[in-house]
């Protein structure tokens, strides 16, 4: 901390998603296990209930017998039961997130550390992790859990939620919603703090494709089900346009009911998903490792950098050279002189000189460049 700021470096700036995710998790564990507790307890409370009932139903006779609160009894332990073994599981489930937090700290702190060899070896598997990142985004699972493996840094790979990602994208663009319906239900008070668009956007396309079969009935059915409790200003755009598509069927030819039930909604609907998968766990839009080699490739680019396969510029790599294109050059207030055949700096202890032909070289460099 320097004056009260938070000390920004290449670790903070890199690793912020490290220990957001399971952050998400575990936060995402602690609410589902707050819900399920709480359903135990009503459970059991409310056979309680129905013990007391009976209980002071009896009172009038004096003498309450076994077999008349067995049955309510033998509920109340069932309940019991059942609460306590909800609650073992999730002890179970939020300590292992919990412990993956922590594992994640403290192989972050790593990177600070004093000695010279760990530090070098902490860096190279930094770039193995946003390699791994890079192909987990990309869908190589598979390619990305060997690397992880071999780089002993699967505790700090998230591969849980690109791969739920990934099978509810590939349900979408099979033009299926249970997959997708089913990660908002698990996100859902999530998603309802960040007043996210997608369950209705969702609803909506089910909607659509009701019309599109012919069954406008059981359209109308559906909207009546999932959209009677929208608050006032989501009532309008496509909402107010599936009405009228219900109302004409999608045959109409009025233009914007097309684009409505066109296929292009599907692919709207796998980027709306993208957009909200990466403000749960807070993804960049792109992913660490592209950040990362345009930020070396513009570090390294100059206006004099053009395809060439025999340079030893990685810019003028031809290939490279086309990922950094639209990248920016390289800001530079000193100008600095290298050898093209040395790769050495040129400066006073290994002056330039230029040979007949007009080329300039090291002084170290001596004839070399002539023969």
């Amino acid at each position: 901390m320097m004056n009260g700021l938070p000390k920004i470096d290449e670790v903070t700036a890199l690793e912020y998603t490290s220990l957001k995710v399971p952050y998400e998790l575990l936060n995402k564990r602690f609410r589902t296990a707050q819900k399920s507790l709480d359903r135990h307890n009503f459970r059991v409370r409310e056979a309680s209930n129905e013990l007391t009932k009976v209980v002071d139903a009896e009172k009038v006779n004096d003498i309450i017998t076994v077999g008349q609160i067995a049955p309510q009894t033998q509920t109340i332990m069932e309940r019991l039961d059942a609460l306590q073994e909800s609650f073992g599981q999730v002890v179970t489930d939020e300590m292992s997130m919990a412990k993956l937090l922590e594992s994640r700290i403290n192989y972050l702190k790593e990177a600070n550390t004093n000695d010279s060899w760990k530090r070098e070896a902490w860096k190279h598997q930094r770039i193995d992790r946003l390699i791994i990142d890079h192909l987990l985004r990309s869908g190589y699972f598979e390619t990305a859990q060997k690397l992880a493996e071999q780089s002993d840094v699967e505790v700090m790979c998230n591969k849980s939620i690109f791969m739920i990602a990934k099978q509810v994208e590939d349900s979408l663009s099979r033009h299926e919603t249970d997959r997708c319906l089913e990660w908002i239900m698990d996100n859902k008070s999530k998603l309802r703090r960040m007043k996210s668009s997608l369950e209705v956007a969702l609803r909506i396309q089910e909607c659509i494709e009701l019309v599109k079969n012919g069954q406008r009935m059981q359209a109308v059915l559906y909207t009546q089900k999932h959209f009677s409790t929208l608050p006032p200003q989501l009532w309008t755009g496509a909402v107010l346009k599936v009405m009228g598509l219900i109302g004409f069927g999608h045959t109409y030819g009025i233009e914007s009911y097309k684009a409505l039930c066109s296929d292009d909604k599907w692919d709207t609907l796998i980027e709306l998903f993208r957009q909200e998968n990466a403000r749960i766990f807070q993804l960049m839009e792109h992913s660490s490792f592209n950040a990362c080699l345009c930020m070396g490739m513009s570090a390294m680019k100059t206006p004099h950098c053009r395809p060439d396969p025999t340079s030893r510029c990685p810019i003028c790599h031809p290939e490279i050279n086309e990922l950094a294109e639209d990248l920016p050059f390289a800001h530079t207030t000193n100008s600095r002189l290298v050898c093209p055949y040395s790769g050495e700096p040129l400066d006073e202890n290994n002056p330039p000189f230029m040979l007949p032909n007009g080329r300039v070289y090291a002084h170290r460099c001596g004839n070399k460049p002539s023969r």
